[in-house]
């Protein structure tokens, strides 16, 4: 509900430009928006933050934290101290670690939001300007056009705009707006076009808030349902393990409370403690490497999406060609000169929308000193999918008519034209890749053609590399246009998506899955309308596809809405940018090839990590367990494992930022496959390590019980670490160069690891350098000659 009554929404406009001082024609001066500035502040709300000791205390708070806490207390009744204070620094420690990580990937999400602010046309100094929305003060004149977000509530000053009031008020239906009523800040104007002037901004606007453009939204990923259902297998594995365990040591006489912290921890083993902060630091970086190129994520989830991408739809406009339409030619008809055209051209025009055709049509008549002296512009109906073309009331001498322009058929129609013999000459421009505008004039109820004008929007110079490009990747790619099918087919058949183009209206007849046929079997369609891209998404999801849509207009939004990457290109609307998960800054493909590698590049770095994750667990726990029935006597301490547990996961964070090599196809987040290459690598690793433990206690003499856990642990240590190696690629491990960040975090791991079993810790038996050196050169050997070789084997 609003805060208050709207003490602007009664009043006429005269008087609320006159409480603001401020000349409609003129707009505010720089002098006065400064003062106003000082005196409103930025037309921004300041989020409340949480506190940061509330977050760094939620490390300690979880299934894992808990867990970790319950060994503190049971090792504390045991009068167990040192493993107390150890166990309670080492989680402290990860705190640390793991709060300065998750600030930094924050603080990129922040950077992001802030990439992502609205530019707004507003009138100063007597000129129509584009400025940042937070940069707008009470009693500035704006443009509002359709697809605009406001971002400030304003009056309408002339004109009207169908709002959707729907993130304010939770009612979807569309608001009508005319001269007089009032825009909030929140809305999205649907259709319409209209100058306003600002009543509020920031906290004072009518509902309190500035609402974002850009939802940071953090949907649950698919990466995390897999590891998920990974957690549940090795969940059962192992409660099977320590549940059989349990049972042989309460036989052999143990009892259950000096069992449980080793329990305990063995079952936390199964928990994905890195996981969150591994798959926050991995988009985050991700999301940081892609606006360097230009490439916003407004959904940090987006560059997963885009691993998987298998179809894109692409817009021809902006993204295939320049956006930036130019006159090539200029034909009259009968009784016009090519002035008319030019004349009543900009006078359908208002250049304040810096739409494409309308600058083409004002530069032309620009540099061809065509004179407008004396015409007046009373009103203005802006372009829509529904009435193709724009139409404006003009005044002169005292006489009032109409002029249009358009697409050529729909101009041809209001002049009742079944031939004409401009036919010839639009047939020739299509065929060649122009685009076809043609112009009116309405006297007395009677819509004479005075001309047509050829546009053209070349191709950018590296479409057509790009999109090979892009279908190297394994991506289909399908044009969509609204233009014609000729200039459709010419633009398609230039940069290589292919010449098998046909009108939508093809798809519109089909019925049941004919309609996934025709998309699958054509390289693009024509004449597309804004539902008809909705549909071709919508089917091509239904039969399993990841589809990627690039769009720009506000009747775009329902498909980048729906497809799982929708993509907003540079001259997007606020409408579009609002509905997209992907914002590009720069025009043409390169900036999608990007995005595909970035998302692949990180879904390797994630599956690597789960694939790390399965085979550890199985092997600690299994390893421990079978030891322990072998042996009757547990190889490791609950210290030993909680220890094990954070110097290793601090190493396979550090997976999030590894030199990866991304895959030349779509990437699947099938588990079968991280589960069977875990699991062999997993059995790998037990058997050698009950090899070396059967070793160990025949000529290493580990007779005394603490030694025995050293040795277990270094055992455990050495064949988790270097297994890293052999997870990180699927080729043999020295082929795929390794980051920066993980070889010096392994280097440093081991270093600790053998300063500690040589040194000792206060309750941490020391062993002999010749029993730590052999257990590294050991596990060293093992991973990187036998598990290397078998993971190639298994993989190719």
């Amino acid at each position: 509900m609003p805060n208050q009554a709207n003490p602007y929404e009664t009043k006429t406009i005269a008087d609320v430009l006159s409480e603001l001082k401020v000349l409609a024609s003129n707009g505010l001066s720089d002098e006065d928006v400064k003062q106003r500035q000082t005196t409103y502040g930025l037309n921004e709300v300041v989020e409340k933050k949480q506190l940061l000791v509330l977050l760094f205390l939620k490390h300690f708070w979880g299934l894992t934290a808990i867990m970790l806490e319950i060994t503190i207390l049971l090792s504390f009744l045991l009068q167990k101290y040192i493993d107390v204070y150890l166990i309670g620094g080492l989680m402290l420690f990860n705190a640390i670690i793991g709060f300065i990580q998750e600030s930094k990937a924050a603080k990129t999400v922040q950077a992001l939001k802030q990439s992502l602010q609205v530019l707004v046309r507003v009138l100063r100094n007597t000129k129509w300007q584009k400025v940042l929305a937070s940069q707008l003060v009470p009693g500035d004149i704006i443009r509002v056009r359709t697809g605009d977000f406001m971002t400030a509530d304003a009056k309408i000053i002339d004109g009207e705009a169908g709002a959707d009031q729907s993130a304010l008020t939770g009612e979807s239906m569309l608001i009508s707006k005319n001269e007089g009523e009032m825009l909030f800040s929140g809305s999205v104007i649907k259709n319409g076009e209209c100058n306003a002037v600002v009543t509020a901004t920031g906290v004072n606007t009518f509902f309190g808030k500035t609402i974002q453009l850009v939802q940071m939204a953090k949907p649950r990923l698919h990466m995390e349902e897999v590891v998920a259902n990974v957690v549940k297998i090795l969940f059962s594995i192992v409660l099977v393990f320590v549940g059989l365990t349990i049972v042989i040591s309460l036989l052999r006489g143990e009892t259950i409370i000096s069992m449980l912290p080793l329990v305990l921890i063995l079952l936390v083993t199964a928990v994905p403690v890195a996981m969150p902060a591994m798959f926050t630091v991995s988009m985050a970086k991700g999301s940081q490497q892609l606006a360097a190129k230009g490439i916003l994520v407004s959904r940090l989830s987006a560059t997963e999406d885009a691993a998987t991408l298998t179809t894109l739809c692409i817009d021809k406009t902006g993204t295939i060609t320049q956006n930036k339409l130019s006159v090539q030619d200029i034909i009259p008809d009968e009784n016009y000169t090519l002035d008319d055209i030019l004349r009543y051209g900009v006078l359908a025009s208002v250049a304040a929308n810096n739409d494409p055709i309308d600058m083409a049509f004002l530069l032309k008549a620009t540099d061809n000193k065509t004179d407008t002296a004396g015409y007046q512009q009373t009103s203005f109906t802006p372009f829509s999918a529904a009435i193709k073309r724009t139409e404006a009331t003009v005044q002169k001498d005292g006489k009032q008519f109409k002029v249009m322009k358009g697409a050529y058929n729909t101009i041809k129609s209001l002049c009742n034209l079944q031939q004409s013999k401009l036919d010839k000459e639009v047939d020739g421009w299509a065929a060649k890749g122009f685009k076809t505008i043609a112009v009116a004039i309405q006297r007395d109820n009677i819509t004479s053609m005075v001309g047509i004008v050829a546009l053209v929007d070349t191709p950018l110079s590296d479409s057509a590399k790009m999109i090979k490009e892009i279908k190297e990747l394994g991506v289909t790619v399908k044009m969509l246009t609204g233009d014609a099918l000729p200039i459709a087919k010419e633009i398609a058949t230039q940069v290589g998506v292919g010449d098998d183009i046909v009108a939508a209206s093809l798809l519109r007849q089909a019925t049941g899955s004919d309609g996934y046929a025709i998309i699958i079997a054509h390289n693009g369609f024509a004449e597309v309308l804004p539902e008809d891209k909705f549909t071709i998404v919508k089917t091509l999801q239904q039969h399993h596809e990841i589809t990627g849509m690039t769009g720009d207009g506000v009747n775009d939004a329902p498909a980048l809405k729906q497809a799982e990457v929708g993509i907003a290109v540079k001259s997007a609307t606020d409408a579009a940018k609002q509905a997209a998960s992907v914002i590009l800054l720069h025009e043409g493909l390169e900036s999608i090839i990007n995005l595909i590698t970035v998302g692949r590049t990180i879904h390797h770095r994630i599956t690597n990590w789960v694939v790390s994750k399965i085979s550890k667990t199985l092997f600690t726990v299994v390893y421990v367990c079978v030891a322990y029935i072998i042996t009757a006597q547990f190889v490791v301490s609950a210290f030993d494992m909680v220890l094990l547990l954070f110097i290793i996961d601090f190493v396979t964070l550090t997976l999030s930022t590894d030199i990866v090599s991304w895959s030349k196809n779509p990437e699947s987040w099938k588990i079968k496959p991280l589960v069977k290459h875990g699991f062999i690598l997993g059995m790998l690793l037990i058997a050698e390590a009950l090899l070396w433990l059967i070793i160990g206690k025949k000529y290493f003499e580990l007779s005394d019980i603490n030694q025995l856990h050293s040795f277990g642990f270094a055992s455990l240590f050495f064949a988790s670490i270097f297994n890293i190696f052999v997870v990180r690629t699927p080729t043999r491990f020295y082929k795929q160069p390794i980051g920066k960040n993980l070889l010096i975090a392994i280097i440093a791991d081991i270093v600790f690891a053998c300063i500690i079993l040589s040194i000792g810790l206060p309750g941490f038996t020391t062993l002999p350098l010749i029993v730590t050196g052999s257990s590294l050169l050991y596990f060293a050997l093992c991973s990187l000659i036998i598990n290397d070789w078998v993971k190639v084997r298994v993989n190719s």
